[in-house]
């Protein structure tokens, strides 16, 4: 992968935003590289005398990079599936209700994004993992946040198509809470 220079950090990982040398999810070349760190502190000594703290985030060696970013891929895989029975759900409760009966229902089609994981062999025994994501292009809208991990409350928006995908995902959370008898759902919705 080739670096644009666009870095990002999150609670717990760092993304990196390039090029793959061939096509990866969906025929595209643009990938996000995530791995997960942890954040050292230092304490440097600068040549006024002056003594600084300055923080470092380092990522985690090869086996703890696999271990959390096997997670991450897992977690995504059972959204993927959490979701495909919410459509499934829909399409059962359409079949049964006879046609015209019911006003015509705007169904958002959703998706997760496409995710793997890259083991890359550094030297002689050592090796970096990352998580490999596929990147919305832009001209497909900006970055919102659905719902949160905090509220069941779906985001208000001041666009109809945005408050429309944010009331079907809490719908969505209600179907697969339903579904897995109060066991499963997808709890923070963005894209």
């Amino acid at each position: 992968m080739s670096a644009t220079g666009s870095r990002r950090k999150g609670g717990f990982k760092m993304a990196y935003f390039g090029k793959s040398s061939q096509p990866l999810f969906s025929g595209d070349r643009n990938v996000c590289a995530k791995q997960s760190f942890y954040t050292k502190t230092r304490t440097v000594t600068r040549q006024d005398g002056c003594s600084v703290a300055v923080r470092q985030d380092i990522p985690y060696d090869g086996i703890k990079q696999a271990q959390d970013l096997i997670m991450e891929v897992n977690c995504l895989n059972w959204a993927h599936a959490l979701l495909e029975m919410v459509y499934a759900f829909i399409g059962e409760w359409m079949e049964k209700r006879p046609a015209g009966k019911f006003p015509a229902i705007k169904i958002p089609q959703m998706r997760f994004v496409k995710a793997g994981l890259a083991i890359e062999q550094v030297n002689e025994g050592e090796r970096r993992c990352f998580l490999l994501k596929e990147v919305i292009p832009e001209s497909e809208g900006s970055f919102h946040k659905y719902l949160n991990n905090t509220s069941a409350v779906p985001c208000h928006f001041t666009g109809e198509d945005d408050n429309d995908r944010a009331e079907f995902l809490a719908f969505a959370q209600h179907v697969q809470y339903f579904k897995t008898k109060k066991r499963a759902y997808v709890a923070n919705f963005q894209g």
